[in-house]
């Protein structure tokens, strides 16, 4: 008789119920934040790299895509987003400035 095979799936859930969500919160809450962004950035990009695969190549070729380099292209936008946002914020800082000589630089 095998107790390995059946005692084992116990003892995870037993660990688990020990440590719980708190356990798993702390562990998360105290790990490096830009670990973690750029785990969700990697995890989104292969997400919407896999449900653009779903497309057909003249379905992606209407959105300016293909399968060929789809990876490339998926990363590149995402890149071109952050710019945009990153242009956004620039641009509302320099019209919400209330000094003059932002409203001067911003003129020129």
């Amino acid at each position: 008789m095998n107790m390995t095979s059946t005692t084992q799936p116990q003892t995870i859930r037993a660990r688990l119920r020990k440590d719980g969500l708190i356990s798993l919160w702390g562990r998360l809450r105290h790990r490096q934040p830009d670990a973690y962004e750029a785990w969700l950035q990697e995890r989104d990009m292969t997400i919407i790299t896999a449900t653009l695969m779903r497309l057909s190549e003249g379905q992606l070729n209407r959105l300016g895509l293909s399968h060929k380099t789809l990876a490339l292209d998926v990363e590149d936008l995402a890149l071109r987003a952050q710019r945009d946002a990153e242009i956004c914020r620039e641009v509302l800082a320099l019209v919400t400035d209330d000094a003059p000589e932002g409203h001067a630089i911003a003129a020129e």
